[in-house]
Parts: structure tokens; C-alpha cells; sequence
């Protein structure tokens, strides 16, 4: 005798891949960045001219994110590094009047949206020299491009003048050179 396959079907219990624990419940995914570093978060538009700011912040699990102070949802994230290979620290700085984030950690120097969250451009400064501080000051009138000066601790201090348009170094001045 042979049995329909429906009715095979019908004797497999269809909670063998539920625990009593976890029935009614409702699974979710967080996207989460972490605890966000003091000085690493800030509000800013997310670019010229926008009515409304949000929350932009690096923190300490190298997550670079933009969340929505209405409401508290990430608008976008960005894991910059694994877990286990970040290090306490990093910068994140923008400018006036400007839809770009500046982001370093370690020698890298990169630009992101701040709308939206993509990558825009990268500038490696090496393994050796780790930056120590960047700055985006205000320029007169409201052109696009922002200067950005990088200071660069290795073996020689330096100071680096680099576009926000591309991360193209502009000129450098190496302490002892």
C-alpha cells in the first residue's frame, strides 16, 4: 500500500526546527555600530543647503555610521574594520557646507557621503606614519573643494595639504627635511 505524498508530509512534525523557547517570537537583525566615540560624533547636514541634520559617528568597533536624531534609525553604516583587528581611536571630521565625511584610522585617510555612505576616495599615508589629527577648516565662499590638512606622526612629523575632491596630497612639509 502507498501512501500519498501529502499525507507522508503530513506525519513530519512541523516544529522540529522551532524551540518551545523561540515559538511566538519575532526575529529581528539590529544594525548596530557599537559605542560611539565622544569625539568622533558630531551633527551635520548631509549636504549643502539640507534643512535637516544627522548624528554621524565613528566608534569603537570601527563602525563609521549616520543615524536619524528624529527617530534614532541608522540611515547607513559602514564596518571600516573587523572586530579584531580595530585599535581604540580613529578620526572623523566634516566640513562646512560639504556632503563629505573625512575618516582616519591608522595611515589611511578616506572620504565617504555623508547622505548616503559610499566610499569616495582613499589616501594611505603607510603603516609608519599614523595620523594624529585632521582638520577641514572653513574656506571663504562656498566652493565644493575643501582643503584638508592631515598631521602625520612616524618617524618624521609631517604635515600634508590633501583635496577633498580625489585625496590628491597638494604638498607635504616633513619636520627635520
Amino acid at each position: 500500500m502507498r501512501l500519498p505524498l501529502a499525507a507522508l508530509v503530513a506525519l513530519v512534525p512541523s516544529t522540529l526546527a522551532v524551540f518551545a523557547d523561540e515559538a511566538y517570537t519575532v526575529d529581528t537583525q539590529l544594525a548596530l555600530l557599537g559605542l560611539p566615540q565622544a569625539e568622533n560624533t558630531f551633527f551635520a547636514q548631509p549636504y549643502p543647503g539640507s534643512k535637516a541634520s544627522l548624528i554621524y559617528t565613528l566608534s569603537e568597533k570601527c563602525v563609521l555610521g549616520a543615524v536619524n536624531p528624529k527617530d534614532g534609525s541608522i540611515v547607513w553604516r559602514q564596518q571600516l574594520k573587523s572586530h579584531s583587528q580595530c585599535t581604540a581611536g580613529g578620526i572623523l571630521r566634516a566640513g562646512e557646507n560639504q556632503d563629505t565625511l573625512v575618516q582616519a584610522i591608522d595611515g589611511k585617510l578616506q572620504a565617504w557621503s555623508a547622505a548616503d555612505g559610499r566610499f569616495a576616495w582613499e589616501r594611505d599615508f603607510g603603516p609608519s606614519n599614523a595620523i594624529s589629527d585632521v582638520q577641514i577648516p572653513e574656506t571663504a565662499g562656498d566652493s565644493p573643494e575643501k582643503d584638508i590638512f592631515v598631521l602625520t606622526s612616524g618617524e618624521l612629523g609631517a604635515v600634508h595639504k590633501v583635496t577633498s575632491k580625489n585625496g590628491a596630497t597638494s604638498w607635504s612639509y616633513i619636520h627635520g627635511q
